[in-house]
């Protein structure tokens, strides 16, 4: 994959492919994790139903009958900095982005949104399928 391809259909059935054939994805999730969540890159965003640790379906613009607990934000750029093979600093992963943006108000990074307590129930299984986002973007990757 290559980073002009970020958030395409074929982009994110290869991501699908790759949480949903994860081996670590089976010891993080513990076939417990059924919180739907959101991915916007820049003015699309995408809704990741969750079923027991595997995506079910990504449904692109989810409408009001779709359902989430929560959601991550950020403009294309800052998408491309954290699928890095190596991202820079406070791109590695979510929650060190989101601190640079909510609590230090720097620009450019990933945003947390909606329900904290589902986030923080979830942490290492969401963050688990956010670090994946790497290792399809690179096919492989070092993960």
């Amino acid at each position: 994959m290559t980073e002009t391809e970020l958030g395409s259909q074929a982009w994110w059935e290869h991501y699908k492919e790759t949480v949903n054939s994860d081996p670590e994805m089976k010891v993080r999730g513990h076939d417990k994790f059924d919180e739907n969540f959101y991915i916007e890159i820049g003015d699309d965003r995408f809704l990741l139903q969750i079923d027991r640790g595997e995506i079910d379906a990504i449904v692109p613009n989810p409408a009001m009958n779709h359902q989430w607990s929560f959601g991550v934000e950020g403009d294309t750029e800052a998408w491309e900095e954290f699928v890095q093979e190596i991202p820079p600093a406070f791109n590695h992963e979510i929650i060190a982005s989101h601190y640079r943006s909510a609590v230090k108000g720097d620009d450019g990074h990933l945003q947390l949104t909606g329900n904290n307590k589902a986030i923080f129930q979830n942490l290492r299984a969401f963050q688990r399928m956010l670090d994946l986002l790497r290792k399809a973007h690179n096919n492989g990757g070092n993960l």
